[in-house]
């Protein structure tokens, strides 16, 4: 069978209770936040910000969002999470803009960890990594230069908190979804939180944090859960359109589709499945398959790193108080982010070259060793962010 009939086909029924999942997720979510917020209220901002104190070395805050994604295999998680601790008044923005950052760049280990289901054949192994090392590329020069900028003129936290100031401007700090939010969740949250049955503990410190560890793991299964099962239903219609479209062997037209129409393809598919690294890793089997050119690649990649910024901002309408307003303004940096980025990338062919000819060199690189290459990325996003971290603590 070839990789392009290789599809999930379900039955009506079988959308549907997928669907009724996905909508529970979202729900869970929701619920998260708040039994977050419920905890951190509980224990006080003073205690709780503790946690959080090696994040304000920016460095360290990139390096945090660096391995918190590389763990959990997903950036909208370790985003969604770092919006809802700002949310809280836990996090400022400017301690969370380079955890965002660094996040951007633990995501692209996953299509690399993909590429090696095909190392059983050297050449498709090269032509798969090559989509994992464009994503890789594109966001670490994305990220190392906006980064900079930010430590010298924090753009990223001006104009995030423009826009967030225009949303909020009516309602004193906090969401126009605020009292709505509050109206539709506060019983369920007083029934189940620190003012209800976790209340039930003794200790009023161990029950708040016991709150907040609930609405986090809440938050990584509902996002997990709803990432899996719209990434099922969306399956046969992704793999299909973006054969037809990116892939020319099966398409003659393919090869006259404009950068910006792949990255709109790549946004769109992103928004179905929730996870950039889906997308992409998606356009490994057709990359492999045939003679793809690498541009209309390189704008799906493009279009997935804006798509993966909705969840995290959807997130945001949870949040209740008046930290709303911070809430959003670290969710537009996400979005301001790759926006940027991809814009650049689209308007500057060279920088576009540029990436493509190092993620081509990068890919015959590894393929030279597959053990090799394995420990230097084990190395980069897990072994050699949590000794920095562990070092940085001790000092």
């Amino acid at each position: 069978m070839t990789a392009g009939h290789d599809q999930v086909l379900l039955s009506g029924w079988g959308k549907f209770v997928r669907l009724l999942l996905v909508a529970g997720s979202v729900v869970s979510i929701i619920i998260g936040i708040n039994l977050v917020l419920d905890g951190v209220y509980e224990v006080g901002t003073f205690s709780t910000t503790q946690m959080y104190q090696t994040a304000k070395n920016p460095l360290i805050g990139m390096l945090i969002g660096i391995l918190a994604t590389a763990l959990v295999q997903s950036s909208t998680t370790t985003t969604t999470l770092t919006v809802t601790a700002v949310g809280t008044g836990l996090v400022s923005v400017q301690v969370a803009i380079p955890i965002i950052l660094g996040a951007n760049i633990g995501t692209t280990i996953t299509a690399m960890l993909v590429a090696f289901s095909y190392m059983s054949e050297r050449r498709e192994f090269k032509k798969a990594f090559s989509i994992a090392a464009m994503h890789l590329w594109f966001n670490t020069l994305v990220i190392i230069f906006l980064f900079t900028l930010e430590q010298l003129f924090h753009p990223l936290q001006f104009l995030s908190g423009l826009i967030a100031e225009e949303i909020t401007d009516h309602s004193n700090g906090a969401l126009p979804t605020s009292n709505f939010m509050t109206m539709l969740f506060d019983p369920l949250i007083n029934f189940i939180g620190t003012n209800g049955l976790i209340g039930l503990i003794d200790y009023r410190n161990v029950a708040a944090v016991i709150c907040i560890a609930v609405g986090i793991a809440l938050i990584l299964c509902a996002v997990r859960v709803m990432r899996t099962q719209l990434r099922v239903i969306a399956a046969a219609t992704v793999t299909s359109i973006m054969d037809k479209v990116v892939n020319p062997e099966n398409s003659p037209q393919a090869t006259a589709l404009s950068n910006l129409w792949s990255f709109f393809l790549g946004f769109v598919f992103t928004l179905l499945v929730t996870a950039s690294s889906v997308t992409i890793a998606s356009m490994q089997p057709v990359s492999v398959a045939g003679s793809v050119k690498q541009k209309p690649l390189l704008g799906v990649i493009l279009g997935a790193n804006v798509g993966t910024t909705v969840t995290a901002m959807f997130a945001t309408f949870a949040v209740v108080g008046a930290h709303g307003a911070f809430a959003i303004q670290a969710a537009l940096v996400h979005v301001i982010v790759n926006l940027t980025g991809a814009i650049l990338v689209l308007c500057i062919p060279q920088l576009a070259n540029l990436i493509i000819r190092l993620s081509q060199k990068t890919a015959n690189l590894t393929a030279r060793s597959y053990s090799a290459t394995l420990v230097v990325i084990g190395a980069a996003y897990i072994l050699v962010p949590s000794l920095l971290l562990l070092l940085y603590a001790l000092l």
